[in-house]
């Protein structure tokens, strides 16, 4: 994908422009390849307070399209990790490494999401994100599948380091 097909699919001019959580939705979804640079150059203005809120909301939207009666315990706790990963590092997007984690924390999902076998749909490899888009069709009332959620990739958030001066000393 070159950056112009890129900016067509976000519907932007130019990395300032990204601000809506459907953009990141497109973004995280696109069939077409991203590339790495190509990817944190459209997220390199992205302002600290939409990028944890679009973080959250992608993330719950996943966790919600799971069908409730379907055991995905390692998946929703693989997707929980992200989330809180995502949400500690978007609190400070000035400092310029937490902003290059964040993207690259969203490459990985991305990635994630687009491995080929992540997931199968009615016995039938497919990826997360086929399994996910079918999910969020069925709770809309199409046809039913069945899942196979308990083989996906592994999804391991880097490490998180914080400076300890960021928090207060509270009475016990």
């Amino acid at each position: 994908m070159t950056e112009k097909e890129l900016y067509e699919l976000l519907e932007i001019d130019r990395p300032e422009d990204v601000e809506y959580f459907e953009q990141l939705a497109d973004l995280m979804e696109a069939d077409e390849e991203i590339s790495e640079d190509l990817f944190r150059h459209a997220l390199s203005a992205i302002r600290a307070e939409n990028a944890g809120e679009f973080a959250e909301n992608y993330l719950a939207e996943l966790m919600n399209a799971i069908p409730e009666e379907l055991s995905a315990e390692d998946l929703t706790e693989a997707l929980d990790a992200m989330e809180q990963r995502l949400l500690l590092l978007a609190e400070d997007l000035d400092e310029a490494q937490n902003r290059e984690d964040f993207i690259a924390e969203l490459y990985k999902l991305r990635n994630w999401l687009h491995e080929e076998a992540g997931a199968s749909l009615d016995g039938d490899p497919c990826t997360l994100l086929e399994a996910f888009t079918e999910m969020r069709a069925e709770k809309l009332g199409a046809v039913s599948h069945e899942y196979g959620l308990d083989s996906f990739p592994e999804l391991m958030p880097e490490e998180i380091s914080y400076n300890l001066g960021r928090f207060e000393k509270i009475e016990l």
